[in-house]
């Protein structure tokens, strides 16, 4: 199993979720699997921070597609 959680990298946080949500969207769009951890505070909003992973095959697709968006 842990092969497996090696197999992810970490692409992107954001300490907004809207903006994890634009990216989520493009990746879903190119059939990219991905993971998003959540650590925002939910009483406290402006603390913690989204991560995006994903699969260690689809990251330089991945990163491309997230150097092409305006965030």
């Amino acid at each position: 199993m842990e092969n497996e959680s090696n197999n992810w990298l970490l692409l992107s946080t954001y300490q907004f979720e809207y903006k994890a949500s634009i990216l989520v969207g493009s990746l879903e769009n190119e059939g990219i699997e991905y993971k998003i951890e959540n650590k925002v505070d939910n009483a406290f909003n402006f603390m913690g921070k989204v991560e995006i992973y994903v699969r260690q095959s689809d990251f330089v697709k991945a990163l491309h597609l997230k150097e092409n968006i305006d965030l």
